[in-house]
């Protein structure tokens, strides 16, 4: 009689914490050591590797997804789906070892046939009609940090992404990408034909180009039966805007059929809780967006399903947070937008703020940040539910006559957060502050002190390093955004796509998947 594995005596937590020190191909051999094993193992190791995935719009990585949507208790675990705008390129060196030739004797297809025959919108449809936990569905353009079963400098990347050779070691002049433009309309028109209603959509764009207005134009014609409910079920909505044609003046988006499919967009989110809307600095297209956020709501219709480019204010009953980034406005219109929603956390990252917007004979020396603060205190009503409020990285032309938006005319915002707010020379001074209330704490008044202790690079000799952020290509030009979401894939175990796994799905990838927010 055969002796039983040694295996079969270990005790489960042992196993487990022998599983943890193992890279993502270790961890593969090690379940395949025995049946046991993989038992053990198994929930955990599908809670690691399948909460959160990232795919490409690519045959191989749409039919992991497909696969994992039909897998009896994996399609049960995925709860976020990321999909990535990597593409293979397979006309760059190095084409790696399978190259185009095994790529097609696999049986794939294209990237262009799967879109232009509309096969990619049919294998989402299927994948998110048999996902039974689908909470939220992401767009992205990076790969994310926090793969630290293969080390620290470890990405997660998309789902099939060793079909294209690429060695992270070996430098590259390529980085092939999609446009994100075309790819938000297919992921709302494929979530409305599944039937599925995810609580979260979040875009989070370092690269560019960033989501033009025609993204969000899906209200009309084949898609707007499918995508109005998708919206109306939306809790949370992330986007990353820009108006695509580089305006450098405020007022100069005179075209307000511009700005209608994302003011639209917004109108049928109904029961939305968290807004998130990052914009491109410079651009006076998130100054009209924001005029049109603080407008009142009137009791008027809010009929807006006719041509008409005029679209009523917006009524979000339910909006709670609210974050705001990489955009220029004035004083005045912020205002409005925070007071007219009753909001329990604000987030303002890298506004820039005119001199310009309030018409009660400010003295032309005093920042515009510690005028918005001091306004803002003032306008919250006394029973304000604000309990978070953080701002970073802000700035301010560099006087009253430079209010053209060009990053050579303007200067960063410091706060004074110690010492004696009249030398802020002496003041230990910092790019960000925030407020987290508490017992005994008050908003309104954090506000005024903060407008206090306000200054700009004059007040402070030595520059600070947050500035240098915004120097930084758009992949380190993080908003709050993708801070936020970093944080996300470090703690996510679920991101990991492992060899082991996907050998099981019948792929041969090795792990590098998604790093989601």
């Amino acid at each position: 009689m055969a002796s039983s594995s040694p295996m079969l005596v270990l005790p489960p937590e042992l196993l487990l914490r022998i599983s943890s020190y193992l890279t993502t191909v270790e961890l593969g051999y090690f379940r395949r050591t025995c049946k046991h094993v993989e038992t053990v193992l198994f929930d955990s190791f599908s809670k690691e590797f399948f909460t959160k995935r990232q795919f490409m719009i690519e045959h191989p990585s749409l039919q992991a997804l497909v696969d994992i949507s039909n897998h009896p208790t994996l399609s049960r675990r995925l709860v976020e789906v990321i999909i990535s705008t990597d593409a293979l390129d397979f006309h760059s060196n190095p084409f790696g070892e399978r190259g185009p030739k095994a790529f097609y004797e696999a049986g794939y297809v294209t990237r262009e046939l799967l879109l232009h025959t509309g096969q990619a919108r049919d294998m989402l449809v299927e994948a998110f009609s048999k996902l039974p936990n689908l909470r939220t569905v992401g767009l992205r353009d990076y790969s994310g940090k926090g793969r630290e079963r293969d080390g620290e400098t470890a990405l997660w990347r998309s789902w099939g992404w060793t079909w294209s050779g690429y060695d992270e070691e070996v430098p590259h002049s390529f980085d092939p990408r999609l446009s994100p433009v075309p790819i938000l309309p297919m992921i709302m028109h494929s979530l409305g034909l599944a039937l599925a209603k995810p609580s979260n959509i979040e875009v989070f764009l370092r690269k560019r180009p960033k989501l033009t207005p025609e993204a969000f134009n899906i209200l009309d014609g084949y898609m707007s039966t499918a995508t109005r409910p998708v919206l109306a079920a939306l809790r949370t909505l992330m986007l990353h805007i820009s108006n695509g044609n580089g305006d450098m003046l405020l007022g100069q988006d005179g075209n307000v059929m511009t700005q209608r499919p994302i003011k639209r967009l917004l109108q049928h989110t109904t029961a939305l809780e968290v807004l998130r809307l990052n914009f491109e600095p410079h651009e006076g297209f998130a100054h009209e967006i924001l005029r049109w956020l603080g407008e009142p709501v009137s009791t008027a219709s809010q009929t807006i399903d006719g041509p008409t480019a005029h679209v009523p204010p917006l009524s979000l009953p339910n909006l709670r947070n609210l974050d705001l980034g990489m955009l220029d406005t004035d004083s005045t219109t912020l205002v409005k937008v925070l007071a007219k929603f009753d909001l329990t956390s604000i987030n303002l990252w890298k506004v820039r703020l005119r001199h310009t917007g309030f018409a009660d004979g400010s003295a032309s020396d005093t920042s515009p940040w510690a005028i918005f603060l001091e306004i803002l205190a003032n306008t919250l009503q006394s029973s304000t539910r604000l309990r978070r409020f953080s701002l970073g990285y802000a700035y301010q032309p560099s006087s009253t006559s430079a209010n053209v938006m060009q990053r050579e005319m303007e200067k960063t915002v410091f706060f004074a957060l110690n010492g004696d707010p009249s030398d802020k020379c002496r003041s230990n001074m910092e790019g960000k502050v925030s407020y987290q209330a508490g017992y005994g704490s008050n908003v309104k008044q954090w506000l005024r002190d903060v407008a206090a202790r306000t200054g700009t690079p004059e007040d402070k000799p030595v520059v600070l390093i947050g500035d240098a952020e915004d120097d930084s290509e758009d992949d380190s030009e993080d908003d709050s955004e993708d801070d936020e979401d970093d944080e996300d894939d470090e703690d996510d175990e679920d991101d990991e796509e492992d060899d082991d796994e996907e050998s099981e799905d019948g792929g041969d990838d090795e792990m590098e998947e998604e790093d989601l927010q």
